[in-house]
């Protein structure tokens, strides 16, 4: 490998030669004299120290360099030797694609060490340009907030520091207390102007100019975000709008992070479970939809009775969805109703459940022989969350004695049903509105490690098998992760006339 450095610091040139394998080095001082040597020479690779010369980073001529070289000439590329992270080179690197960036502070970080990163960046530009996958990490770690991008598991940018203003810092917050949840009437546009509205300031506050560079239109680019908050972090940033961080500000439903790019949120240093495999998953599909009437629920202002409708169209359209997918052999399926579950206890000769919650309390925590390991978990019915920490599954009622009238239906809190998860159940997919909560996140993905989809708002029950099948059919038939299958459901699910889709929040842990 021919490599043209150009750098005026002896001591830097020196560190790098040793660093750099089995490579060829050209060396000169600054980039004018750089320019003139390559009329007539090109090599595999153009090496930069920006600081040569006692130039600043960002440079003009250095940008007109890169403008030249790495644009106009596929054969080249340029690795950028930076001093110090948070250098516009970074954005120059995701703009680029024969743009590579090096930090010489850069220490270990459970991954490549500095010099390996270098010699793999150095051999992948100086060969014939690949496909560009990215996955941008944004961290809430304390009050500090990063963005690190990993170009083909390559780091192009480690640790930048972002909200760097108190003004960006106050429109985040700000926006964490915003209620967006639509209302049951109202104008469907203005419901779109407020997500957009709110989306757009997320976006600004948070990015600034990088954020443009990691969106692109090039099919040969892709780019999946990651929201990776500390477990401190969930109460005060979980309200937050990431779903729907959007480019511009209008009242059209699109342009959502959640449906241009694979994203998902993600606690930190929680247990990671295998990414999507060749073993087949069994899904015990938890059918409530029969859950119906009135049942009592404190809040703020006392003790108020709810009544509940019928969704079993709903429910059996998702169930219908997944036997589709059992039926081409991408999974095995499982539906738990009281009356199933009973069923298979009389054929056993095991003692009948008195509830729905008994039998799924059973089924999860003692199975007996023939019972597959649960590998995904599908609930598919009612859910209410009062308060962001107290989330509720509503399960149907345990069958009336004669002479009674019917029960009321019973509430199932998540903390239970996590309580209650095996070791191999790595997704928990709440298919109900109001699941996406604090609660939730804290008892199934920061406790458990599941990957959790669930829908922040009440969503209209009809709506929800179409995000199901998308979702589904990416994760199961394309082998997508759940950040990929997530945003192929709000794909399927898109809908102008219902802003449903954007209900919906994933957690993955894959």
């Amino acid at each position: 490998m021919n490599v043209l450095f150009i750098c005026n610091d002896p001591t830097m040139q020196l560190m790098v030669q040793k660093t750099v394998r089995g490579a060829s080095f050209t060396t000169l001082a600054n980039v004018d004299v750089a320019t003139q040597y390559l009329e007539t020479n090109l090599p595999d690779v153009a090496l930069i120290d920006p600081e040569t010369g006692g130039g600043r980073q960002g440079e003009s001529s250095i940008r007109g360099f890169l403008e030249r070289f790495s644009g106009a000439d596929p054969k080249f590329g340029a690795v950028l030797v930076l001093r110090a992270p948070g250098s516009e080179y970074e954005v120059e690197a995701v703009r680029k694609p024969r743009v590579w960036t090096w930090d010489t502070c850069a220490q270990t970080n459970g991954g490549l060490d500095p010099e390996e990163r270098l010699n793999r960046a150095l051999t992948i530009a100086s060969a014939a340009p690949k496909a560009r996958n990215f996955r941008a990490i944004v961290s809430f770690t304390g009050d500090v907030v990063t963005l690190s991008v990993e170009e083909n598991g390559i780091s192009v940018i480690r640790d930048r520091p972002l909200l760097t203003d108190a003004e960006s810092k106050s429109t985040l917050d700000d926006l964490a207390t915003v209620d967006l949840e639509p209302s049951e009437v109202g104008d469907l546009r203005q419901t779109w102007r407020n997500y957009k509205s709110s989306g757009y300031s997320a976006f600004n506050a948070l990015f600034g100019p990088i954020g443009k560079a990691l969106i692109s239109n090039d099919p040969n680019e892709s780019v999946e975000f990651r929201f990776d908050m500390e477990r401190m972090q969930f109460q005060r940033r979980f309200a937050l709008p990431l779903e729907l961080i959007a480019l511009v500000a209008n009242d059209r439903p699109d342009g959502f992070l959640c449906n241009l790019r694979p994203m998902a949120r993600s606690a930190s240093n929680i247990k990671r479970r295998p990414a999507n495999s060749d073993h087949r998953p069994h899904i015990l599909f938890v059918d409530a939809g029969a859950a119906e009437g009135e049942f009592s629920i404190l809040g703020k202002e006392g003790i108020s009775l709810r009544s509940l409708p019928s969704i079993r169209n709903s429910t059996d359209a998702q169930r219908e969805r997944l036997e589709d997918l059992r039926d081409d052999g991408l999974c095995t399926l499982e539906q738990l109703t009281l009356e199933d579950f009973n069923e298979c206890c009389e054929a056993r000769g095991l003692k009948k459940a008195r509830s729905f919650r008994d039998a799924l309390q059973s089924r999860l925590c003692r199975p007996v022989d023939g019972d597959k390991p649960v590998d995904i978990l599908h609930f598919a019915g009612h859910g209410i969350s009062q308060h962001q920490s107290e989330t509720r599954l509503i399960l149907p009622p345990a069958p009336a004695r004669p002479g009674e009238g019917a029960g009321e239906v019973d509430l199932l809190e998540v903390r239970e049903l996590a309580e209650w998860l095996p070791e191999s159940v790595r997704v928990v997919f709440l298919a109900a509105c109001q699941t996406a909560s604090i609660s939730s996140a804290e008892h199934l993905h920061l406790a458990k490690g599941c990957s959790l989809v669930g829908f922040r708002w009440k969503v209209v029950a009809k709506r929800i098998p179409e995000f199901v099948s998308g979702f589904y059919d990416a994760h199961l038939r394309e082998r997508k992760s759940v950040a990929g299958a997530y945003r192929a459901g709000c794909q399927r699910a898109q809908l102008p006339e219902d802003p449903a889709w954007v209900s919906a929040v994933a957690l993955a842990a894959d």
